[in-house]
This record gives C-alpha cells, structure tokens and sequence, in this order.
C-alpha cells in the first residue's frame, strides 16, 4: 500500500490510532522536517498504551535485528520500534528490516529524503508506505491556513497577507511564525497584523515579483521593500546577481522566438524590455554589480547606497 496526502487532508481524515492495530513494517516520508514531526507525534502520541522504543538509523545492524525479532527473549521483546534517519540504512539492514514478519508489533521507518533507498523501496512495494506530499505554489495560502488551525491561532485576513508576503513561504517557516505568535498572544481572539509586525520584520524576497516591479520602472516600491531586508548581505548578494541576469536577458530578448512556447516570466521580460534603453540597463547592470561586490564583502555602506536610491526614487529623480 503506498498511500499519498497532503498534509491538511492528513490530519483532519487519517484514522489517529491507525498503528493500534497496525502490525509489521511501515515507512513513512514527509517533504519538511517539522511536517515529519506533526505525523509522528500524531500517530504515536495517539496509542500511549504501545511502548515504543526510537534509534538512529546508523544503530541498527543486522545482528540487531536478529537478536531483537528473530531469537526467543527471555523478557517477551514486545517493543515497537521507530527508526530515525530511515534513508541512511546500510542495504544489509534495509533487506532484513523488509523481510521481517512482524505478527505482534511494527517497525516505523522514518525517511527524511527521498534518495535511492526510498525509491527502491516504492520500486519494490514490499512494505506500506506513508507520505505527505509538499504542497503546490498554488496552495501555499491553504498551507498557511492549516498550520494556524493545527494551532489554535486566529490570524486576522490582514496579518495572513502581511505574513504570506514577508516570510519565507514554507511550513517550517510558517509553523515557527505561528508559534511565536501563539505564545505572545495565547488568548487572543483574532491576532491583528500591527501585533504580527511587533515581533516580526520583511524576511521574504520574492525576486521575480522585486525584477518585475522594478523592470515596470516601479522604483519607490522596489527599493522601498528592498531597504527592509537590512543585515542580510547574503539574500542580497543573490538577489543582485539574479537581477543582473534579469537586466541581460532584457537587453536581447530575440532569444525568446526561438522558444516553442513562453512563460509567464518569458512575456514580462518581452514586455517590459521595451521601456529601457540599451544605456539605460548596461547602466542598472553595473549598478547591481557594484552592490553584489559591496554585499559580498558584507560592506554596511550597501544599505547607505539603497537607501539614497529609494530616497531619489521618492522624488523622481532615479535612477
């Protein structure tokens, strides 16, 4: 049985005390390493009667399995076992973990990636596999919603916009910003976004989002949100380097014909590169490249830099 969830279908349908009645090996895979700890305490903290016992991948041998499931114990051996770091298993140990016949207690396996030992095992399709996919970019407004469900935190329309735009939209992200949240405002009945930005500052730079704005000539919006990102000269260092490419595709865009079919990036870089010049963007070119060079040395008079353009960009005067 391989069996596919997403992660808020998983905690509002699976059955909560599925390994009460589970026996033999199941492995189980999450796309992030707070979703695989959601699952595991889910199932497990819902059969406290099951004494469950947890190793690492790289303590199991084969001589272990041996003497633990196939050698009569003096004390009953009736332990469950979870086993962490799944993917790192010695094919040895993965063989003899799957040819175990368990008629009394279960094996979880516990993947973190999904490297050549998984595969194989979906190949194969010897044991039940259990996995929560990622979500798609297009339900990451849903993801948001799941984790302040899963945690009891009532965000305000307003507070879940500022957050979806300002954090990195992932679970372990939102799940950290969440929490904080829940825990300055645990009585809260609906978490207002002034209250949201009181502990959080702008982590999330949405760069294609940052090059369109600023390819439409959008200057006071681009430097505006850039300027909030202050102390970060490694996001930056990128973000410069990715704007140079944006910068030189625009000035020849003839490669795009030859193209079969266009992007939504593809047509926003045709679109837009009509409203510059061949001096304007060698120009903005050699701009980022001297700020790529000031964020690589972690040079402080970078921000000094981005602050007069925003400033110059208020009055009209940039670039």
């Amino acid at each position: 049985m391989h069996s596919k969830w997403q992660i808020w279908d998983f905690f509002s349908s699976f059955q909560k005390d599925y390994l009460k009645s589970f026996r033999g090996v199941l492995a189980i895979n999450c796309f992030d390493p707070i979703c695989l700890k959601m699952m595991k305490d889910y199932l497990f903290f819902s059969s406290p009667e099951i004494n469950i016992l947890h190793k690492q991948a790289s303590e199991i041998s084969v001589a272990w399995i041996e003497e633990e499931f196939q050698t009569l114990s003096l004390f009953g051996g009736g332990d469950s076992f979870v086993i962490h770091q799944a993917q790192d298993m010695k094919s040895d140990v993965f063989e003899a973990i799957q040819s175990l016949e368990l008629s009394d207690r279960f094996i979880v396996l516990a993947f973190e990636t999904e490297n050549q030992t998984w595969k194989k095992l979906i190949k194969e399709n010897r044991i039940p596999t259990l996995v929560i996919e990622a979500p798609r970019f297009w339900e990451i407004n849903k993801l948001l919603d799941f984790v302040a469900s899963y945690l009891r935190l009532p965000l305000s329309f307003e507070s879940k916009n500022w957050i979806l735009d300002s954090i990195e939209n992932d679970l372990s992200s939102f799940y950290n910003t969440c929490t904080v949240l829940k825990l300055n405002y645990p009585e809260s009945r609906e978490v207002k976004i002034d209250e949201v930005k009181s502990l959080f500052t702008l982590d999330r730079l949405d760069q294609f989002s940052m090059a369109s704005s600023f390819a439409r000539k959008k200057f006071d919006v681009f430097f505006d949100r850039l300027t909030q990102l202050e102390g970060d000269f490694e996001k930056m260092r990128q973000f410069f380097n990715f704007m140079q490419s944006h910068l030189i595709k625009m000035a020849d865009t003839s490669y795009l014909g030859k193209k079969p079919r266009l992007t939504q990036y593809d047509k926003d870089l045709q679109g837009t590169a009509k409203l510059w010049s061949t001096d304007e963007l060698n120009r903005e070119i050699r701009r980022f490249s001297s700020w790529e060079i000031l964020s690589k040395k972690k040079d402080h008079s970078l921000w000094h830099e981005l602050k007069k353009s925003y400033l110059a960009s208020l009055h009209k005067s940039f670039p």
